[in-house]
């Protein structure tokens, strides 16, 4: 898969598509632009970006919305986010310091770690940051969610 295979977004590319797939439907531009605190030109420019990459579709003045592809790598995206944060948690930290934490590394952990960290941690359902939503790349390749 493309997603998984080729160059990662940046660290705030990868934060809007999160965004937009923990948001659902359509997403308007204005919404994300005062979630993340940066000027409405500012992303839409990177969801330009996004779009070009297969991740988004995005209607000018109306907002956005995950393609299939999008959705796929953005399921991966809060997946390894959560799987990191739960990590960092056995390390002492609030869980607002290890979704903080995680934020700053997860771009450095593939799929395959995130897949082998899962396999070792039993395949949780929980995390400090919400509910794991397991792929079938984890799962069948080692067990079942517990």
């Amino acid at each position: 898969m493309q997603a998984f295979t080729g160059q990662e977004l940046s660290s705030k590319k990868v934060s809007y598509l999160k965004y937009i797939y923990m948001r659902g439907d359509l997403v308007k531009t204005t919404e994300i632009a005062a979630r993340f605190d940066v000027a409405p030109s500012t992303v839409t420019k990177a969801l330009g970006e996004i779009a070009k990459a297969g991740y988004i579709e995005h209607t000018p003045y109306h907002g956005v919305k995950l393609t299939p592809l999008g959705t796929e790598y953005a399921r991966f995206l809060v997946r390894r986010h959560r799987i990191v944060a739960l990590v960092l948690s056995h390390f002492g930290l609030t869980p607002e310091e290890a979704c903080s934490e995680a934020e700053k590394i997860e771009q450095s952990f593939s799929k395959d770690l995130v897949d082998r960290i899962c396999r070792s941690l039993g395949h949780p359902i929980m995390s400090v940051c919400g509910e794991i939503e397991h792929d079938h790349g984890c799962c069948s390749a080692g067990g079942h969610p517990v």
